[in-house]
């Protein structure tokens, strides 16, 4: 039960936030008050310490011979003995301080001792009745208008509606306890909701929203606890391992698993080293995820353990109380019937041996029981892995015999013209057909083919290698004005035989975030597109503009355009198109705007077409912008 540890959390912090309820003006009540605050001081770093000081304040108290301060003396028994994992004891100084606080009318007593109980409830799966509790105590906070303790509950009334999956409703609760904290500066009850929302939004999938409350807790400007901290960083840890950034999963990890083994927070070393263990694991890093799933696993071990343990002795505690409730009840009535009471005590403690013979031979029986289930549980998933890995496999397999038919039948077509025309003309000089004359224009125009099979085959090689390996994307800092600048230079030759001019407004330096070479490929294709549609004696325009996350490059020229059908073609296609001549007749293959889009996709950009039949056509290409 590795919730116990976790959702502790949200009682100790309100525990020992909220003052006693009486404060005194003599010298002896300050006194009491004294104690307390040393108790608390003490209370998560020295229990003997604690409960030293605690004994001071009783001491006084009982001179003092007030109820209600007695009362905040036993309460914080109940905190100090919950705290260090004694949850019977913690639960019988709760009822205990509660009776007192009710029979002296103290509304406000009462209302701490049922959160006590329902947060120890809630440590032991039993979130229904833990709610019943809570929200009889949040009535009598809000009747009193005590914030803090309204936070408090509001805060375990959502840690129980979690538990039992009502994400909607503990949404509600923690945006509400939020906003509480918040207006009321209650520094470390804001940073546990911004916690528990986070944790709501990562069960929804909202990973943005999980990273920014979790970077919220650890930038706080008052510096969380350790608890709160280790709860954060493990948390962006997990969120990092669903984004596939396992450098950043790790180091987040790192950094909870550490900060939990100073807190000693099982729930908190479980957890982190559960993460890290999935993290390599995804790295291939075997050797650790295995170190960290051992780690895992014997924290999971004494964490159940421990629960066990402590289940049983809640049992017998309230075994215990129904009786002592029995047995007082009885002595009010008459003195009389003491003889009767102890025989009947003395039945009772028999059924109570009983009953504990019984828990001992059917915890043997389930714990025998739960060991097979678990073996066999071990061998369906093995089987299920085993299952898992050969359906991957057979599916890459395909995958992978799929691209090589579509990258043969690519190359088959494209080639089969450029090599046909090869052929021709070296039978022809073979024969000595040819004059010289005609050998220059043959030779020319050979000569032009071979430049765009040659480019045609830059473009199959990319495209070949971004449907095989994925193409692996390495986003950096790129400056798009240079590239530009480059791809053009390189396009000198072309646009000067046209006669055909680029204007580029470059008076603003533009950074984006992209891979570099699939950035040029984008801008070549897009800029020879551009030259190759290009009336002769005219101009091609490059410009820019921007938005909240994008730099867009834009590339007019002032051809015939392109109607609406084929622009809504080229955006929705995911294969190759017919390429159309240029205004000098240039041949084209087609896949210039299929890596456009492939690239664009894997760099995360967008592409935008513009266009006026007989006019200009004007492509947006947008990457994301770089932030320094």
């Amino acid at each position: 039960m590795p919730r116990i540890t976790f959702f502790s959390l949200s009682f100790l912090i309100c525990l020992f936030i909220t003052q006693n309820q009486v404060f005194g003006t003599t010298k002896t009540k300050d006194s009491v008050d004294y104690y307390l605050r040393e108790s608390k001081n003490h209370s998560f770093s020295n229990f003997n310490k604690a409960k030293f000081y605690l004994a001071k304040a009783e001491k006084v108290a009982k001179k003092l011979n007030d109820k209600n301060v007695i009362a905040d003396v036993i309460y914080n028994y109940g905190s100090n003995y919950y705290i260090n994992g004694s949850y019977d004891i913690a639960l019988q100084n709760y009822i205990k301080a509660e009776e007192i606080y009710d029979f002296e009318n103290n509304k406000l007593g009462v209302a701490k001792c049922l959160m006590g109980k329902g947060i120890i409830q809630q440590g032991f799966g039993r979130d229904k009745e833990a709610l019943k509790n809570f929200n009889k105590s949040i009535v009598i906070c809000k009747k009193f208008n005590d914030k803090k303790f309204t936070t408090k509950n509001l805060l375990n009334i959502g840690v129980s509606q979690t538990n039992l999956a009502l994400y909607k409703e503990a949404y509600i609760s923690f945006k509400e306890a939020l906003e509480f904290s918040l207006k009321n500066k209650f520094s470390e009850d804001s940073q546990m909701a911004m916690n528990k929302l986070a944790n709501i939004h990562f069960k929804k999938n909202n990973l943005d929203s999980t990273l920014y409350y979790y970077q919220k807790v650890l930038t706080d400007t008052i510096k969380p606890n350790l608890w709160e901290k280790a709860y954060a960083l493990s948390g962006l840890s997990e969120v990092f391992l669903k984004k596939g950034d396992y450098q950043k999963a790790i180091e987040y990890g790192l950094k909870g698993l550490e900060t939990a083994k100073k807190v000693g927070a099982k729930w908190d070393i479980s957890r982190a080293t559960e993460i890290l263990s999935k993290v390599y694991s995804q790295q291939n890093d075997y050797k650790n995820a295995h170190h960290y799933l051992e780690i895992n696993k014997k924290y999971n071990d004494s964490l159940y353990a421990e629960s066990k343990i402590k289940e049983i002795n809640i049992l017998q505690l309230e075994a215990k109380e129904a009786e002592n409730e029995k047995l007082i009840a009885k002595t009010e009535i008459t003195h009389q019937k003491l003889n009767n009471t102890r025989i009947f005590v003395g039945f009772i403690f028999f059924l109570l041996i009983s009953l504990l013979i019984f828990i001992y031979q059917y915890s043997k029986y389930a714990n025998q029981k739960e060991k097979l289930y678990k073996q066999i549980d071990a061998k369906n998933k093995e089987i299920e892995s085993q299952q898992s890995m050969i359906i991957s496999q057979n599916s890459t397999l395909e995958e992978l015999n799929q691209t090589k038919n579509k990258l043969f039948s690519v190359i088959s077509h494209d080639l089969k013209s450029p090599i046909n025309s090869l052929l021709q003309v070296i039978e022809l000089n073979k024969d000595e057909d040819l004059t010289k004359e005609e050998q220059a224009v043959i030779y020319e125009h050979l000569h032009k083919q071979v430049e765009g099979t040659s480019a045609m085959l830059n473009n199959i090689l990319s495209w070949a290698s971004s449907q095989i390996d994925g193409a692996k994307v390495k986003f950096e800092k790129v400056e798009l004005n240079q590239i530009i600048e480059e791809t053009v230079n390189s396009l000198y030759r072309d646009a000067f035989k046209k006669k055909i001019s680029f204007i580029h407004d470059k008076k603003d330096i533009h950074f984006v975030n992209a891979d570099i070479g699939q950035a040029r490929i984008i801008l070549q294709n897009i800029l020879a597109n551009a030259l190759k549609y290009a009336p002769l004696n005219s101009k091609i325009e490059i410009f820019y503009s921007e938005e909240e996350q994008y730099h867009n490059v834009h590339i007019k020229d002032f051809g015939d355009g392109i109607n609406q059908s084929k622009i809504q073609e080229i955006m929705s296609f995911d294969k190759r198109l017919s390429s159309e001549k240029g205004t000098s007749m240039e041949e084209g293959t087609g896949l210039g705007l299929l890596l456009v889009k492939q690239f664009l996709l894997n760099n995360k950009g967008k592409l935008d077409i513009k266009s006026t039949e007989g006019k200009m056509t004007e492509f947006v290409i947008s990457f994301l912008k770089h932030h320094s």
